[in-house]
């Protein structure tokens, strides 16, 4: 999985946004992925904190959403990468 502070994989992503300026949707798809990846970089620690202070249940409930945001990441990383293979149909005239 692409870690937020992976600066490679930062350049990664940002190469895709200049190779398509104009496409908002994708700008979009690139934006809520960041913003998930942080989501499932934090989730564990916060998990590991309540459990530490004794809050068994707010670590259960860290650990559930860290299990929801890793789905989301794959279906999020799914619809990217149709929508990028999409664009390059749509650009080299292909029609689906």
């Amino acid at each position: 999985m692409i870690q937020q502070g992976d600066t490679a994989a930062s350049r990664r992503l940002s190469d895709v946004s200049r190779a398509h300026p104009g496409d908002v949707t994708l700008q979009n798809l690139l934006g809520v992925l960041v913003t998930k990846l942080d989501s499932c970089r934090r989730l564990p620690i916060f998990e590991y904190e309540a459990g530490s202070e004794g809050h068994a249940a707010s670590a259960k409930a860290f650990r559930e959403l860290a299990d929801a945001e890793r789905e989301s990441v794959n279906q999020l990383l799914t619809c990217l990468q149709q929508h990028l293979v999409d664009t390059a149909q749509e650009r080299n005239g292909v029609r689906s």
